[in-house]
């Protein structure tokens, strides 16, 4: 499988692909917010693409019955390319908080979504933070269940250094079909 990197050339190894796309989010230091949210909102266009448009034009995401749908300027709204990559979000269903999307890998990657600035315009939606889950597992033995724990990778807030937070914590959301749906910091498997 051909996959395209941010500078347009062709990449044959999706998972180093990925990889790149993370670390080019990760090496913009926290304190430029205008590249961070480019490299962060070219993450998701990798990650989670739109069927049409970039998540980079998109100024407002609404939860519609079972999917994301993403806005733009014009009017016009795409849904994820891989509907089913959106697993549940956090807030209100016409100006979620949160979306919790989740890659092939069964990965966990929640978009939070940061404040209007409250111009009257329409505006670009800000993302204020993508964290990326981790899990450490914990050997399961035979005829026992495994435990790990949940780690949270933030690629867009970085601590004193400008370096990636991690955090551990549970989170809670509504799952798209409106169940709940929570991701706690210790789980069994």
């Amino acid at each position: 499988m051909n996959m395209q990197t941010f500078d347009k050339t062709e990449q044959h190894n999706p998972h180093n692909f990925i990889a790149e796309a993370v670390f080019a989010v990760e090496m913009v230091k926290s304190n430029e917010q205008t590249q961070k949210q480019i490299k962060a909102k070219q993450l998701l266009d990798t990650l989670f693409p739109l069927e049409s448009g970039s998540h980079e034009d998109v100024v407002s995401y609404e939860i519609d019955y079972r999917h994301v749908q993403a806005y733009f300027k014009n009017g016009q709204h795409s849904g994820l390319k891989h509907a089913k990559r959106f697993v549940a979000y956090a807030g209100d269903k016409c100006s979620p908080d949160s979306i919790l999307l989740r890659d092939e890998s069964g990965t966990h990657v929640e978009v939070t979504m940061g404040r209007r600035k409250g111009t009257g315009c329409l505006e670009l939606v800000a993302i204020d933070d993508i964290q990326l889950e981790t899990c450490t597992t914990f050997g399961q033995a035979e005829g026992h269940n495994g435990t790990g724990l949940r780690h949270w990778v933030s690629l867009v807030k970085g601590d004193e250094k400008c370096r990636p937070k991690a955090s551990n914590e549970d989170k809670e959301y509504t799952a798209k079909n409106g169940e709940d749906y929570t991701l706690g910091f210790a789980f069994s498997f």
